[in-house]
Order: C-alpha cells, then sequence, then structure tokens
C-alpha cells in the first residue's frame, strides 16, 4: 500500500512541465488568492481613494486566526481536494493503470483502500499549501493591522486545523463513491460538488422541517434527518467558520436548528464526524470494487 501511495504522490507532484495536478491546482489557487488580494490592494490604493473618496480597509475576519483561516479556505480548499482525488481516479481508469495495476484479483482491495489513504495525504498538502497562501496575503487582507479580538492558543489551532483536514478528507472519500460506482466524468465531479456545497444537509433539514405541514409522514423520523445533517462533514466545515473557539465550549446551538438531534460537544463532534465519513467511505469504496470488473 505503501509504495501505491508513492506511486501516486509521484504522479501528481511532478514538476517537469507542471503536469502533476498538485501544481496545476497550486497554480490555481494562488491565482484565486492572489486575485483577492491584487483587488484589495487597489481598493485601499491612493489612486481607488482618489476616484471613490475612500477605501474598503479590511475584507478579512479578525474574530480570531482560525476564522481567519476559515474564511479564506473553507470553500475553495476543499473543493479543489475533491475535485484533484475525482480526477486522478478517473485517470487511472482511462490510461490503463488500474488494469495494469490489477492484474491478478490478489490485493485489489489494498490498491481502492491506498486511494481513500492517499486522499488523506493530499488533502494534508493541498491544506498547508493554502495555509501559507493565505497566510502571506494576510496583510493585504486585513489592510496591514494584523490584529485579532481572540488569540488562539494550541489546542484551538491544532483542533481547528486537525477538523478541518479530516472533513475535507471525508468529503473527497465521499467523492471517490461516484467515481468507483459510476466511472462517469461528469456524475462524479457534480457529486463531487453537491457534497462540498451542503447540498445533502439541506436536504435532509428540508425534509425535516417538512415534516411539520406536506410531509407529516415523515415526522417519526426527523430526529434521523436531523442527526444526519448534523453529522455530514460539509456542516462541520461549515461550522469551524467559528474558530478554535469550538473546541473549547460545549454549546450545542453552534449547531444550528436541530431540536431533535442527536449532538456531542462541538469539538469531539466535528473530530468525529470526519472520522465517520471517512470510515463510511472506505467500507463503501471496498464494497463496490470488491467483485466490480476492472
Amino acid at each position: 500500500m505503501l509504495n501505491l501511495i508513492r506511486a501516486d504522490l509521484y504522479r501528481i507532484t511532478r514538476p517537469r512541465g507542471l503536469r502533476g495536478s498538485f501544481w496545476q491546482y497550486g497554480i490555481a489557487i494562488i491565482a484565486a488568492y492572489g486575485i483577492v488580494a491584487g483587488l484589495v490592494a487597489f481598493a485601499n490604493s491612493p489612486m481607488y481613494y482618489d476616484m471613490a473618496g475612500g477605501t474598503i480597509g479590511d475584507v478579512a475576519s479578525k474574530a480570531s486566526l482560525t476564522v481567519y483561516f476559515s474564511d479564506m479556505m473553507s470553500g475553495l480548499v476543499p473543493l479543489c481536494v475533491s475535485f484533484m482525488a475525482v480526477e486522478h481516479a478517473l485517470a487511472e481508469f482511462k490510461n490503463g493503470y488500474v488494469k495494469s495495476v490489477l492484474s491478478a484479483r490478489a490485493g485489489r482491495l489494498s490498491y481502492f483502500a491506498s486511494h481513500v489513504v492517499f486522499v488523506g495525504v493530499l488533502s494534508a498538502l493541498v491544506i498547508a499549501f493554502a495555509t501559507v497562501v493565505v497566510a502571506l496575503c494576510m496583510p493585504i487582507l486585513m489592510a496591514g493591522d494584523i490584529s485579532f479580538a481572540a488569540v488562539d492558543g494550541p489546542v484551538e489551532i491544532i483542533g481547528w486545523f486537525a477538523g478541518f483536514w479530516l472533513n475535507t478528507w471525508a468529503l473527497a472519500a465521499l467523492s471517490l463513491i461516484m467515481v468507483y460506482a459510476t466511472r462517469v466524468s461528469p456524475v462524479s465531479y457534480i457529486a463531487a460538488f453537491c457534497f462540498n456545497a451542503s447540498l445533502v444537509p439541506q436536504t435532509l433539514m428540508g425534509l425535516a422541517f417538512s415534516t411539520g405541514g406536506a410531509l407529516r409522514v415523515l415526522q417519526p423520523i426527523r430526529p434521523v434527518l436531523e442527526t444526519l445533517a448534523a453529522w455530514m462533514p460539509s456542516t462541520a466545515l461549515s461550522n469551524l467558520g467559528q474558530g478554535g473557539q469550538l473546541f473549547l465550549h460545549s454549546d450545542l446551538g453552534v449547531w444550528g436548528a436541530v431540536e431533535h438531534a442527536f449532538m456531542i460537544a462541538p469539538g469531539p463532534q466535528t473530530i468525529l464526524t470526519g472520522v465517520i465519513w471517512i470510515v463510511l467511505a472506505t467500507l463503501l469504496v471496498l464494497t463496490i470494487c470488491r467483485k466490480r470488473d476492472i
């Protein structure tokens, strides 16, 4: 399995001609944040002041360092990781790599399991890369005043990054399910986008709220619907927008209007949500690929 993961890492990090997907997506991340930083720098420049009669000041949250990172990374980074995972898995079917590696049925499950582990490594790499880029943009986005209302300690920072990494990994692993179930590029990419766009928990919450009206027949399972919505990776990433303080208090109100859901303290639930869905995604991937022809 380690050799398979090393081979995958080599393919995504090939620097020659920037053919590795890590560099391609990395350039896209730099460009996205660079454009934002450039627009903010212009909007705070004397030229803009002369035209508009004022500047816009800082555009990033100053609540805490982890809130700043959440505001800047929670939308783009998980989506990039999911798309990279889908692209990498589909490419191995298109170029025949899977058939050459799995010429015998023995050991095939370790190959697919290695892909889920590889996605975790990929998530860590992209998050680390994006963190550096976002940190470099901080002076511009905060208009030169790098100060925060609350100071995050080691527990908050480590907890926040652990939760962000695990739930990003979980979203990418869920995207792999659609790759191996369909092997259709549009379906896989659309599913990855839907997972990241919180469409699943929003649908579940919509059904839960409708049990008091048009869908009364679903009233008995409303707690199940709300619990599933509260324990989705995209929900966890959304709540990480409150920063590392999420790991120091036990106010269940952070999960929103989920009156009937089963929940625990926000910090542990954020970590467990990522772990649970990574395990479930791995089991589903292995189940799908167990007997299916390559």
